[in-house]
């Protein structure tokens, strides 16, 4: 690999880390990963964002490789506030169920190993043990989502920009391998901080879902007001 290319590649690597953490990426994937009360299935939502967010960036920067196609800049606000709206109605959809009665956290222990169980109460008041996976196709369409959001168009322009075939596609891969070990940390540093917090009762655990709700509707009504200024 020539110095030229290991230093597109590297680049690529750093700036995909970085893209994990924009505030509307952080604010969807804390809204999920929150819940969890198991880190693999927190991880499981980080990486399913991660791979959407890659596959709707590729075909993007496929188009672009293969037929020299351009797509139009009013894409990307429309997909910015898109984002917007879903950040603001999967917050408060959290906040509204809980309010409502229809979920709550509590934390209970199997063989010794006490973990945190979130179950709704729509149907009935008994404590259900059942631990079903996170819903990783709602992660999977936030990431979708998002590999078309404004911030993703950067990464597009970069990849137009390289110099031959193979420098845009050793930048697009670094940067997607990038992304997704950026949010499999967002998503196992989540899980964990709720983890330590349900040692201290399932209040906390709460609280901390329910304020990345609350972050998932503000960072979305900023986005929103941004968009269309």
């Amino acid at each position: 690999m020539s110095p030229s290319l290991l230093a597109l590649t590297g680049l690529g690597l750093l700036l995909g880390f970085r893209h994990a953490f924009e505030p509307d990426h952080l604010a969807a994937v804390s809204t999920l990963a929150t819940r969890q009360g198991r880190l693999l299935d927190a991880c499981r939502l980080g990486l399913a964002w991660a791979v959407g967010h890659t596959a709707s960036v590729g075909v993007v920067v496929a188009v672009i490789m293969i037929f020299g196609i351009h797509l139009p800049d009013r894409l990307w606000p429309a997909a910015d506030f898109l984002v917007a709206l879903l950040l603001i109605g999967l917050g408060a959809s959290v906040m509204l169920r809980y309010a409502r009665g229809r979920w709550h956290l509590h934390v209970h222990a199997h063989d010794g190993d006490p973990h945190l169980h979130l179950h709704s109460h729509a149907h009935g008041t008994e404590h259900a043990h059942a631990h079903p996976g996170g819903d990783a196709r709602r992660s999977l369409g936030f990431g979708l989502l998002h590999g078309l959001a404004g911030s993703a168009a950067i990464l597009v322009l970069l990849v137009a920009a390289a110099p031959t075939r193979t420098a845009q596609f050793a930048y697009f891969a670094a940067f997607a391998l990038g992304t997704m070990i950026g949010m499999l940390l967002v998503s196992f540093s989540l899980a964990g901080l709720v983890r330590l917090a349900s040692g201290r009762g399932a209040t906390w655990a709460t609280a901390l879902h329910l304020g990345s709700a609350v972050i998932s509707v503000v960072v979305g009504l900023l986005l929103a007001g941004k968009t269309l200024q």
